[in-house]
């Protein structure tokens, strides 16, 4: 019949429009998902990093973690990725927290502009920096 004509190209219009959109999401969320990844990777390095202490935290067989150089270890992990961190102690324990943002190809609703990890990490024995 001659009303069903254009029916298809509208159809077609609005199915690459959907398939589109739906394309967009998952590249979004993929992009989403390998920062979260790349974050609190960074987190865990960070801790590691923080609580390798030197020849100055050592003490007669005991260790005593400086916040000031756990949190400039922990910045030097971190410094190449761009990401920020904070660094806390409590005895021979360090929590490294990193926020970093996401540059995303196709900006979405619904995906955080920004990603953040926490890790923690403890004194191993035999472990220094410095060398």
């Amino acid at each position: 019949p001659i009303r069903d004509r254009g029916d298809t190209m509208l159809m077609t219009t609005i199915l690459i429009a959907f398939l589109m959109l739906v394309s967009f999401a998952l590249i979004s969320a993929r992009q989403a998902w390998g920062a979260r990844r790349d974050v609190q990777a960074t987190a865990q390095a960070a801790a590691r990093a923080a609580v390798q202490v030197d020849d100055t935290e050592v003490r007669g067989g005991s260790v005593s973690i400086n916040p000031a150089l756990a949190a400039q270890r922990a910045a030097q992990v971190t410094a190449g990725s761009g990401y920020s961190v904070s660094v806390s102690v409590s005895g021979t324990t360090a929590t490294a927290t990193v926020t970093g943002s996401v540059d995303y190809a196709f900006p979405a609703p619904g995906f955080d502009s920004s990603m953040t990890a926490t890790a923690t990490a403890d004194v191993q024995r035999g472990v220094v920096s410095g060398g």
